[in-house]
C-alpha cells in the first residue's frame, strides 16, 4: 500500500505546470490575435474620433440656419450679431471668433464670416487624435437652396456615410 502512494504522488508531482512548448504555442497565439485587433482598434477610434468632430460641427447647423433667418450675418458678441456657440473641443484646431478665451489645446471650428446662403463650417482636426487624422479637414457646405452636404479630406475609410472624401480640402 505504501509503495502504490508512493508512486501516485511522484506521478503527480510529473504532472505539474506546462511545457515550453504549450507556453510557446500560448504565446504565439496572443501574439496573431493582437496583430489582427490591434490594428482593427485603431480604425475604430478613428472612426469614433472623425465621427465625433462631424457631429460637433453639424451642430453648429442649427445656429447659423437660426442667424440666416434672423437676418443676422456677421459673426460676433453684440446684438445684430450672430453668435455661433460654438463649444471647444480638444479634437478640433481653431480660435474663436467671437473672441471668447479658449482653454489650452482645445478650439472650435471656423463658419465663413459674414454668413452667406452658401456658408461653410470648417474645422481642421487637431494633434490630439488618430495620426491618419491629425491636420485633416471636415466642411459642412450649406448650398443657396439650404441644403447641408459634409466632405472631408480623411480617409474615407474612416469617415461615416453621411460625409464624402474630398482630397482637395
Amino acid at each position: 500500500m505504501n509503495t502504490i502512494k508512493t508512486t501516485q504522488n511522484r506521478h503527480s508531482l510529473t504532472q505539474m505546470g506546462f511545457t515550453l512548448i504549450e507556453l510557446m504555442i500560448v504565446v504565439a497565439i496572443i501574439g496573431i490575435l493582437a496583430a489582427i485587433a490591434i490594428p482593427q482598434y485603431q480604425i475604430y477610434i478613428g472612426k469614433t474620433q472623425a465621427g465625433r468632430v462631424i457631429n460637433e460641427l453639424g451642430q453648429l447647423r442649427l445656429t447659423v440656419e437660426e442667424c440666416l433667418q434672423t437676418g443676422r450675418t456677421a459673426i460676433g458678441l453684440g446684438t445684430d450679431d450672430c453668435d455661433p456657440r460654438a463649444t471647444a473641443s480638444n479634437l478640433i484646431i481653431g480660435g474663436s471668433q467671437v473672441g471668447v478665451v479658449l482653454p489650452n489645446n482645445m478650439g472650435v471650428a471656423q463658419i465663413s464670416n459674414p454668413l452667406v446662403l452658401a456658408t461653410s463650417i470648417t474645422a481642421t482636426v487637431s494633434t490630439q487624435v488618430n495620426p491618419r487624422l491629425a491636420g485633416k479637414k471636415i466642411k459642412w457646405l450649406r448650398t443657396s437652396a439650404g441644403s447641408w452636404s459634409c466632405s472631408s479630406d480623411i480617409d474615407a475609410l474612416y469617415l461615416p456615410n453621411s460625409c464624402s472624401y474630398n482630397a482637395s480640402l
